[in-house]
């Protein structure tokens, strides 16, 4: 196999382990010893580590390994208002008829229960994938790849936000995402974009009350 054919393993592997909560934040990883796990040279293995070092999710200290990051509140915030404006938007654009937009109500329901069935099983993992996956089927029926490119750049920071709250704060209600999805999804199958509108702008308001109640803030 091929080097970058083993860096893209490497990378993968970690980046999942780092958004799924598997890799807390804190904790100090070996390139010797991922390299061993993974089977392979330590080639490969720095260069997923430099990758992933460049997209902010772990940071190399000299002689000591490689630490996992925290995805701080500030930049928790600040990427949930990105995706607020670009949900705004495409609302927006959803009011103008001479513009084909037509999202698929059918798949956001199902979106929205498999939230309920990961809630009933307490399956947060799942319940946050179906999360944002519900607002990417909303953004893709825009057709605007750029839009879809910048959500998935950063989509699994806010997965692995949500996930290791979670894990830290067991005290904190953590389901509360599903109500906004279904009051979205009533709005759009009214085609009632005003209040589709308001209800993605009060996505921060419900995070920073989140980060109050947990301490985190």
């Amino acid at each position: 196999m091929k080097t970058n054919s083993l860096a893209d393993t490497a990378y993968l592997l970690l980046r999942e382990r780092m958004v799924s909560g598997e890799l807390m934040p804190g904790t100090l990883l070996s390139e010797n010893e991922l390299a061993e796990e993974f089977q392979m040279s330590r080639t490969p293995v720095r260069h997923a580590i430099a990758r992933l070092e460049s997209e902010g999710y772990i940071v190399a200290l000299k002689n000591r390994g490689v630490l996992v990051k925290e995805v701080s509140v500030i930049e928790f915030l600040d990427l949930n208002e990105q995706i607020q404006s670009m949900l705004f938007y495409c609302f927006q654009a959803m009011k103008d008829e001479k513009r084909d937009i037509n999202v698929n109500l059918e798949s956001l329901s199902v979106h929205v229960e498999l939230q309920r069935v990961a809630e009933h099983n307490n399956d947060y993992a799942s319940y946050i994938e179906h999360h944002f996956l519900f607002m990417r089927e909303i953004l893709a029926s825009l057709g605007n790849g750029v839009m879809l490119s910048t959500f998935d750049s950063f989509k699994d920071k806010l997965c692995m936000y949500a996930i290791v709250r979670f894990k830290l704060t067991p005290h904190i209600k953590h389901y509360s995402a599903i109500g906004i999805n279904r009051e979205t999804l009533k709005a759009l199958s009214n085609q009632d974009y005003d209040s589709a509108q308001e209800v993605v702008l009060s996505l921060t308001r419900l995070s920073r009350e989140r980060m109050l109640t947990s301490g985190h803030f």
